[in-house]
């Protein structure tokens, strides 16, 4: 499962590749969707929503006997949480305390099957209506609003754009190969092929009317989503590119980018952290200090008050099929780095995100290795929703029961 928006569920694996050159670098933003989906490099992200199902198989059989993390385990305290981790070594699993009832916390769960919003506290589910049956179907949030990408089996065929109003389903825009959300969380951007590799990218309104000029833009190189800075592209060997919304232009480059705020570009180069602020306005650079870590920086999100970016570090092998995630905040003020409690722990990475609520608080929710073992068993998975609020010494939990191939993402 995922908490941001999950990837379409066709695309190939060339793109899958070559996002693995740029090291998975998802910026913040709320939507955390990566490539879009067509028939060249652009349709390749939905390789790894494959993968991420599979993952997802293993969250609903874990055995709750094994299950040490729904109460706070003692001993770890700052030393034992920045103790690195060999790949043969056990790696302790996440663990906090019992997720207190009156969280507020809503999942939208999408995937294979039925789609359905899922209640924290109460765990009460309610299905969205007005979808398609039987195709797969992943989620994105736009302002305030849920949008939800139904895709056939066939993913050349492109896939439809609904807007959720409550539990009901609509159609917005037509049929699309992507689409992900505005910076301004008025609308959605939709792309489409227009012949070949030429593809016509159209920012809409919520009631599918164009609210601004459509661009024309190479397929293998169409922006993945929109910034306060530009459009952001992962389509070039090393490099994410940021370009004009009203031009397509290049405006800013560099081999990762991890995170764009109004004046902010978080960067990395190289397999090794070695994170940077850019100012592209200033032409500023600011090295940062590089956190105690053994994962490769990818993800981020930025909180809603732009004071602060989680990023996390992930080795999808560690050494396998065990993988390593750690999570670790930016403040923005003083330029330091705090390390979620618990962190690093094993944990499917495919089947894991992470959002900020708009309270404050960062949740992640995902598969997650109830054992130690380096070699972890099917039934040594399971679900679980995570939250923390800075500042806090220890992780809030609860376990989740969702369907196989099903992934969940935080909602408004």
């Amino acid at each position: 499962m995922r908490l941001t928006a999950a990837l379409p569920a066709a695309l190939s694996a060339a793109l899958v590749a070559l996002l693995a050159a740029v090291a998975g670098c998802t910026p913040a933003g709320g939507t955390s969707a990566t490539a879009p989906r067509s028939g060249t490099s652009t349709q390749a992200a939905q390789g790894t929503q494959a993968a991420q199902s599979t993952q997802a198989n293993q969250n609903t059989q874990a055995n709750q006997a094994a299950q040490p993390t729904q109460e706070a385990v003692p001993g770890r305290g700052a030393a034992a949480e920045t103790a690195r981790h060999g790949p043969g070594d056990p790696m302790p699993p996440v663990s906090g305390r019992p997720l207190e009832p009156g969280s507020g916390l809503r999942l939208l769960v999408t995937g294979e099957g039925e789609v359905f919003r899922l209640d924290v506290d109460s765990r009460v589910r309610t299905r969205v209506r007005g979808l398609p049956y039987g195709e797969r179907t992943w989620a994105f949030t736009a302002g305030s609003r849920e949008l939800v990408m139904s895709t056939p089996d066939d993913a050349d065929a492109g896939g439809r754009l609904f807007l959720l109003t409550g539990d009901r389903a609509r159609p917005l825009g037509g049929t699309a190969l992507f689409a992900f959300a505005a910076a301004d969380g008025k609308g959605v951007w939709t792309l489409q092929r227009v012949r070949a590799d030429e593809c016509r990218l159209r920012p809409l309104d919520f009631r599918g009317r164009e609210r601004g000029r459509a661009l024309r833009v190479a397929c293998s190189r169409a922006p993945a989503q929109d910034t306060p800075q530009g459009l952001l592209s992962f389509a070039e060997q090393e490099r994410a590119l940021l370009l004009d919304r009203a031009t397509g232009q290049e405006v800013f480059a560099e081999q990762r980018v991890h995170a764009v705020t109004r004046d902010l570009v978080l960067v990395s180069k190289g397999s090794q952290p070695e994170p940077a602020l850019v100012e592209p306005e200033a032409a500023r650079r600011t090295p940062l200090p590089a956190p105690d870590t053994e994962g490769t920086p990818s993800t981020a999100e930025v909180s809603p008050d732009g004071r602060r970016i989680a990023l996390w570090f992930a080795d999808p092998a560690w050494p396998g099929p065990r993988q390593y995630l750690d999570v670790q905040v930016l403040d923005l003020g003083t330029r330091t780095w705090t390390r979620l409690p618990s962190m690093p722990v094993p944990a499917s990475i495919k089947s894991t995100s992470m959002a900020w609520t708009r309270d404050g608080r960062l949740v992640l929710a995902g598969d997650f290795v109830t054992t130690g073992k380096v070699m972890p068993a099917e039934s040594d998975y399971a679900s679980f929703v995570v939250a923390w609020r800075p500042g806090e010494s220890l992780l809030s939990l609860r376990r989740l029961d969702l369907p196989p191939h099903h992934q969940a993402r935080l909602s408004p």
